[in-house]
């Protein structure tokens, strides 16, 4: 076959194949329209033509007639307007798939899909809307017959408890009057045949029902807790008020009576709002006045708690001023004595005058209420309140004290730590002195003498200060601490001149051996022997041999050292 034949044939098959598959979708589409067509047949068999025609022939009037208008108007809106759009759809999806546009078709489709489901559901509540309009007259009067039978079992509630709803009673018969009222507009409206206003008259009659049993539910509580709870309590309060007067109790700023009677006006005021039927008020009231009266109750107990406490307190805070004088007393004693053989330091005398006439403030203060209490002409808590700060200020002053007791304490103390401390030193100086001289060592360095004497020197200046008949710690502080440096430095220093003979000697022994392998090695030990034995420079003889010693046997030295610290590690 020539190439022309197979490209007609390949052409021929594309088309064929092109052709059928076209074929299968339009057909696919003219099915799926014609599932729309019947979706739309079937919403519209829902039509609810017999509850239309069941509300045309009903007797209403008012507000049933206006709600009857809207819902025909809302069916006539689905006949002319909204199925005739669907029709449209269905039809243009038709043509379009004859044209084969395929993508307009689909388009035509979905919004006729949209337009069935908009339809379903606008019949589907014009039905529920409908068949309520017809129902609404007997479930009307199903209704106000279930509240006129509530509304009879109130009636007989007020008639026959009518002493426990108090004030409110008045307003419950206003509102069961209103009710009937409501009642009468009720049948009118249902013969009338407006039974969307009948509708709203029973609903408002079943909220006020409900409203009228919570609330003589909720009275007779609110009464009790204001009569018999509250009432006897205000009147506790008085006859318990007038009896702590007249056994002497004092109250600060006294307006007790006054605060009763402003209670009981604000009792009178729950009255008032439960009268009304504020009952959220009145409840709100009643708190408010169960916390005023635990506070007149707090005020009067308060000063029977305090009386037997504040007799307890004179007495602790009189026993304190009498010790408080005594250790002025012994301290001033202590003072005297030791200002004999010390300069205090610590402003001892001003600051025990200071104390003593504060507690002399004290004393004032304590007679000043300690007298009150004994006459009863002051509130005992105004009276316990400031023992309890007299106190407090005694319990700071014996602080006060305590301190300058322990410092008067430490002069002594003190002076015999830093005698005890240079008898150590002294002896630490004796057994360094005794360790080099068992070194047999030819001299000492002049750094190493220089500091030894200083050191020597300071520590009997110590040993002076300490023997003066009147000791200046402060002075002696600044020397002892000088000494202690020095000492500490000077064992270090021990320890090196002892580290620097050992180490210069071994070194010496250990550079010996290449006396014969290297030249000058013995020029350096002998010149390093008399540094060390005529001018005592142990540290310049040790440098020297460590340096010959480094240059022929490098790392020999460290070993030595090394060694050195193994064998010879000791405390002076």
């Amino acid at each position: 076959m020539s190439p022309l034949q197979i490209t007609l044939i390949i052409l021929i098959v594309l088309v064929v194949v092109t052709a059928m598959i076209t074929y299968f979708v339009r057909n696919n589409y003219y099915s799926q329209i014609n599932e729309l067509d019947q979706e739309k047949n079937d919403v519209l068999k829902k039509a609810p033509y017999e509850e239309l025609e069941e509300v045309s022939e009903l007797n209403i009037t008012g507000q049933s007639y206006e709600v009857r208008k809207n819902l025909e108007k809302k069916w006539q809106d689905i006949e002319s307007i909204k199925y005739p759009k669907l029709e449209n759809h269905l039809f243009d999806a038709e043509q379009a798939t004859d044209r084969y546009r395929l993508p307009e078709s689909k388009k035509s489709q979905d919004a006729a899909k949209a337009a069935i489901q908009e339809i379903n559901a606008d019949i589907q509540d014009l039905k529920e809307a409908l068949v309520g309009l017809i129902e609404r007259e007997q479930a009307n009067l199903e209704k106000i017959d279930q509240i006129k039978k509530r509304y009879h079992e109130v009636r007989k509630s007020l008639l026959a408890y009518s002493f426990s709803f108090g004030p409110a009673s008045e307003s419950f018969e206003q509102k069961l009057s209103k009710m009937e009222n409501d009642f009468t507009n009720f049948s009118e409206f249902t013969v009338s045949g407006d039974h969307e206003e009948a509708n709203k008259i029973v609903e408002n009659l079943r909220k006020n029902i409900q409203e009228t049993e919570e609330q003589m539910d909720a009275i007779p509580p609110l009464l009790e807790k204001v009569d018999e709870d509250y009432g006897k309590q205000l009147l506790d309060l008085r006859e318990g008020y007038e009896e702590l007067i007249d056994h002497g109790y004092l109250f600060p700023e006294d307006t007790i009576l006054d605060d009763i009677e402003t209670l009981k006006e604000d009792q009178q005021t729950i009255y008032t709002y439960i009268r009304d039927l504020k009952l959220e008020k009145a409840s709100e009231a009643i708190d408010t006045l169960a916390d005023n009266i635990d506070d007149l109750y707090e005020k009067m107990e308060k000063e029977i708690a305090t009386k037997p406490l504040v007799h307890n307190l004179a007495e602790d805070t009189k026993r304190g001023i009498y010790y408080l004088q005594d250790e002025n007393r012994r301290l001033n004693h202590a003072i005297n004595r030791l200002s004999q053989s010390y300069v205090l330091i610590h402003n001892e005398p001003s600051i025990l005058a200071r104390l003593e006439s504060q507690v002399k403030e004290c004393r004032a203060d304590f007679d000043k209420f300690n007298e009150h209490l004994v006459e009863q002409s002051v509130p005992y808590s105004i009276v316990y309140d400031a023992l309890e700060a007299t106190f407090n200020q005694l319990e700071n002053l014996n602080d006060e004290h305590n301190k300058v007791s322990k410092y008067l304490e430490n002069y002594r103390q003190e002076e015999l730590d830093i005698k005890d401390d240079m008898l150590d030193m002294e002896q630490s100086m004796y057994e360094m002195k005794r360790y080099l001289e068992n070194e047999r060592l030819p001299g000492l360095p002049k750094d190493y003498l220089e500091l030894f004497f200083s050191t020597s020197n300071r520590i009997e200046s110590l040993s002076e200060e300490l023997s003066r008949s009147k000791i200046q710690l402060i002075e002696i502080r600044k020397i002892h601490k000088m000494c202690q440096e020095d000492v500490a430095q000077l064992e270090e220093m021990t320890k090196e001149v002892v580290r620097q003979v050992e180490l210069l000697e071994r070194t010496s022994q250990r550079l010996y051996r290449y006396k014969d392998s290297h030249k000058g090695i013995l020029e350096t030990i002998r010149y390093s022997e008399s540094l060390f034995t005529e001018d005592y420079d142990f540290d310049t003889a040790l440098r020297l041999v460590r340096e010959k010693l480094e240059n022929v046997d490098p790392g020999a030295y460290d070993k030595v050292v090394e060694n050195y610290e193994k064998e010879n590690v000791q405390e002076i």
